[in-house]
């Protein structure tokens, strides 16, 4: 095959120089044809044939493979023939003699692809259309490897992305992953695309019916859901790249974050980074079309929407209430009440008709009640002796001032039962001031060397102490000489006498 640049020297030494055909063959060692077809064709050349190679081997079958595979856009997708299916047919019922590469490379040059591969280019208004969907994704957490569930939604129109983190993939998440989306994008798009998760809703006679919950976020929002065909996932192939793309790019190397919020920051910091990205086919960048898609987003919502579900509850005698296998505390004030819980995506919060009464964070599945020490402590102020042993007490998290106050009067009193009573004594008068008022004061009494519940009134009010002067006293001098009895306990008997 004559080269490029040997055929530019012959088209040049003919068309500048005059240089003839005749002499061009002599020169470059070519026949005149080449010649010719050098000054005709600047090249580059590729081979060309001018009727098709014989195949002896497969062109007597085919005919028949072309039969079957046209038969197989009727059937089932899962059903149809494959490369090795075919030769093995062709092989047992007609005897052929050729190998499975041979037929294998036949269909790749020869079947065409099946329509319902072949998929239009699409474009997207601006402010129409979003996609949202969840993956899951390896990150470590304090130091434990977990494995994250990830909300992932992307706008149609600019490929604006947000990607939140959750301990699990339930109907609050996907809740507040519409809302973290919403705030993030200023707004929210005419329509968003899914799946049909059964967080949102169920599947009747094929159509999907959404829960209340969902339609209360359709409204406020004001969104359609769109729901895709079961089982046809690529109709909403923008998020589902997403959901691949963050999990390569965000999550590579394993992120490594001291709480799950840390670990949003950092996700919410490399979506914006993507801001700067210009996408294939584009000539603006993903900030400069979602700055353009914005306004034409519907507004939030005047009054935020809770992302949350709610259950009526009981508080037993023991103050707890219980949500998926797991018991929470509420205030013993509320014991045996009816209430509401809230169950958010990462915590819960327990109400009365007016008021939230507890806040924990949320831990599904049996296991050990989660217990706050303030709740219980009115119960253990009347019964200090249960002080040593309650599960509140040893989930407690003191303060470092209180703590050291604590382990300060189990020192100094050889009865544990008194030193936990100052302690609680001590503990009660936190619940009408700010915390750090408390926690001062606490560090106070222990400056001073007065860790008791007077020692620590004292310095959160400046009262003085009961049964001590806070300045000396200073007598005149006219009654320093004065000199004062002692008491007669008998004028106290004939009292008694006197009254009998």
């Amino acid at each position: 095959m004559t080269k490029v640049a040997e055929i530019e020297r012959i088209r040049w030494a003919h068309f500048r120089e005059g240089v003839s055909v005749r002499e061009l063959s002599r020169r470059f060692h070519a026949s005149r044809k080449t010649i010719r077809r050098a000054l005709i064709d600047p090249g580059p050349w590729r081979y060309r044939e001018s009727q098709a190679r014989a195949r002896p081997v497969m062109d007597g079958v085919a005919p028949m493979i072309r039969r079957w595979l046209e038969e197989d856009d009727c059937r089932p997708r899962k059903q149809r023939h494959t490369a090795k299916r075919v030769w093995e047919r062709l092989r047992d019922e007609h005897g052929f003699q050729g190998g499975q590469s041979t037929v294998r490379q036949w269909i790749r040059e020869n079947a065409r692809p099946a329509m319902s591969r072949v998929t239009v280019p699409l474009a997207h208004d601006p402010g129409a259309e979003a996609q949202m969907d969840f993956g899951e994704a390896q990150a470590k957490i304090a130091g434990e490897l977990r494995t994250v569930h990830l909300f992932c939604a992307r706008l149609a129109h600019s490929t604006r992305d947000v990607v939140v983190a959750y301990s699990r993939e339930d109907r609050a998440a996907w809740l507040d992953g519409h809302v973290v989306a919403f705030t993030t994008w200023g707004g929210a798009p005419a329509t968003i695309w899914y799946d049909n998760p059964s967080q949102l809703g169920r599947l009747v006679e094929g159509r999907f019916q959404p829960c209340d919950d969902f339609l209360a976020l359709q409204s406020a929002y004001r969104f359609r859901a769109h729901h895709c065909t079961p089982a046809q996932g690529h109709e909403k192939g923008l998020v589902e790249n997403l959901v691949g793309y963050q999990r390569r790019t965000y999550m590579v190397p394993i992120p490594d974050a001291d709480t799950l919020s840390d670990l949003n920051a950092l996700l919410a910091f490399r979506c914006a980074a993507e801001e700067r990205r210009r996408r294939r086919g584009q000539v603006q960048t993903v900030g400069e079309r979602f700055l353009a898609e914005r306004p034409l987003l519907a507004p939030l919502p005047a009054r935020p929407f809770l992302p949350c579900t709610r259950h009526p509850v009981r508080a037993t005698l023991q103050a707890l209430v219980t949500f998926h296998q797991r018991r929470y505390s509420v205030p013993v004030e509320v014991a045996g009440r009816r209430l509401w819980l809230r169950a958010f995506a990462e915590h819960v919060e327990v109400w009365t008709q007016t008021r939230c009464v507890a806040r924990h964070h949320r831990e599904d599945g049996p296991g050990e009640p989660i217990c706050d020490f303030w709740h219980y402590l009115p119960v253990l102020r009347r019964k200090p002796g249960a002080f040593a042993n309650a599960l509140p007490v040893r989930q407690a998290r003191f303060a470092e001032e209180a703590g050291a106050v604590l382990r300060t009067l189990e020192v100094r009193h050889s009865d544990r039962r008194r030193a936990h009573r100052e302690f609680l004594a001590i503990c009660a008068l936190a619940v009408d001031v700010e915390p750090v008022r408390w926690q001062a004061a606490c560090a106070a009494a222990l400056a001073r060397g007065e860790v008791s519940a007077a020692g620590v009134r004292t310095a959160l009010h400046g009262d003085p102490v009961p049964g001590r002067l806070s300045e000396p006293v200073r007598l005149p001098a006219s009654l320093l000489e004065v000199a004062v009895p002692a008491g007669d306990v008998d004028q106290y008997s004939q009292l008694l006498e006197a009254m009998g």
